[in-house]
């Protein structure tokens, strides 16, 4: 006997008809009459209710329906995915809000510490839109630039904060208080034969190259950091202190 037998059964023996038990159960007669005929399966929340209406176990409403089983097991399974994935996206859409918000606060910050500090939007750089900073002190230029942060678009990027500094015909860029690039240029410094951006410590001593070099150009940058060791020391002090003071979080 499947479950709509045992609805029937059950109407039956209480000498209800179809519309009470529809009444009954806050549904449509004609719902009643689709499960009573095999036509479709009542929900679970109805099932439970069904049971409590006609004061029997779940288990002798649904004993021998292996249709109806099959059914509830689907829909249970269905019910939880839907409920995980409602979970996830929830967290999701949290996490994104959030972060959003951090990111907010630390371009608001940022802009408010080069205010302070006396740096001044870069109105010569066309491309830059307002988020290009720039500041000069004894003779050495330094700039920097604020990514802006916007709601739509994944994945939000951390801005990261890094100040290019330029000394004559010197340029470094200070990623951050442990990564310097040194920018050798034939436009920025004619006395070169070449042109390399090379990684070095903060004692303007070579590590690498993202570019193949032979040796012979290897040591043309070696030399040339030698040369001018003391002014790219001066540079990566006076770099780090500046960007230092634009990422600051405190007053």
């Amino acid at each position: 006997m499947d479950i709509g037998d045992r609805i029937k059964e059950q109407r039956l023996n209480r000498s209800w008809t179809q519309e009470k038990l529809a009444s009954s159960l806050n549904v449509s007669r004609s719902a009643v009459s689709g499960w009573e005929v095999g036509r479709n399966y009542p929900d679970l929340e109805t099932i439970v209710l069904i049971s409590d209406l006609f004061e029997i176990s779940l288990d002798k409403l649904l004993r021998e329906d292996t249709s109806m089983v099959k059914e509830t097991s689907k829909r249970t399974k269905r019910f939880k995915f839907y409920q995980i994935t409602l979970i996830i996206l929830s967290l999701l859409v949290v996490s994104y809000i959030g972060y959003n918000q951090k990111l907010r606060h630390d371009e608001h910050t940022y802009r408010a510490n080069l205010k302070s500090h006396g740096w001044l939007m870069d109105n010569n750089d066309g491309h830059s839109d307002g988020n290009a900073y720039t500041i000069e002190q004894e003779g050495i230029n330094y700039w920097t630039y604020i990514m802006p942060t916007g709601w739509i678009g994944f994945p939000l990027t951390e801005n990261k904060v890094n100040v290019i500094v330029r000394d004559k015909h010197l340029v470094v860029d200070i990623k951050d208080d442990k990564n310097f690039e040194a920018i050798i240029s034939k436009s920025n410094d004619k006395n070169v034969t070449f042109s390399a951006s090379v990684t070095i410590d903060k004692n303007a001593n070579f590590l690498h190259s993202n570019e193949t070099l032979s040796s012979n150009k290897k040591h043309k940058i070696k030399r040339y950091l030698l040369q001018y060791k003391d002014n790219y020391q001066q540079m990566i002090d006076r770099g780090t202190i500046k960007r230092a003071q634009i990422i600051s979080k405190t007053k």
